[in-house]
């Protein structure tokens, strides 16, 4: 397991375990989640984050893609640690809900319980989730716009 992807799993874990509606919230969080270690200790060693990108909806990692597609066990059923939901909406449109399997949960509490490391993310993942899940996404999109303008450049909106 990459070190990145302790970030979406912490997400995932934090708050109750609450899901996370969408690709482009689960984007947002995660680049917020890095912004929040660089404002309060110069940020993440470079192995352990994502490279963010200006695009259609602000800043955008494709590698975080592919870190979802295996932690979700795309090449082995007993990998899955997170499960991808989607649910189809007017003219075709497809909502995705990123959460936790048992397994990852698991994970969490017998590999990663006394990693100081794991928990100090998870910390920051905490205020991360709680402030905005329960936005709107374009309430999201505003917030990292308004914080982070370079991101914006390429946007559609």
């Amino acid at each position: 397991m990459l070190r990145r992807q302790l970030l979406p799993l912490a997400l995932m874990y934090a708050h109750h375990e609450e899901p996370i509606e969408g690709r482009t919230r689960l984007q947002k969080m995660i680049f917020l989640l890095q912004k929040k270690f660089e404002e309060d200790d110069g940020g993440l060693p470079i192995s352990d984050k994502y490279n963010f990108t200006a695009y259609d909806y602000g800043p955008f990692s494709q590698p975080l893609y592919a870190d979802l597609d295996e932690l979700r066990g795309e090449d082995s059923d007993k990998n899955k640690l997170v499960v991808e939901r989607s649910d189809t909406f007017d003219r075709g449109k497809v909502k995705y809900r990123y959460e936790l399997t048992p397994a990852g949960t698991t994970f969490i509490e017998d590999e990663l319980a006394d990693d100081a490391k794991f928990q100090e993310i998870l910390r920051r993942a905490e205020e991360i989730k709680e402030e905005f899940n329960h936005l709107s996404l374009s309430q999201v999109i505003e917030r990292v716009y308004s914080e982070y303008p370079e991101y914006a450049e390429n946007s559609v909106l």
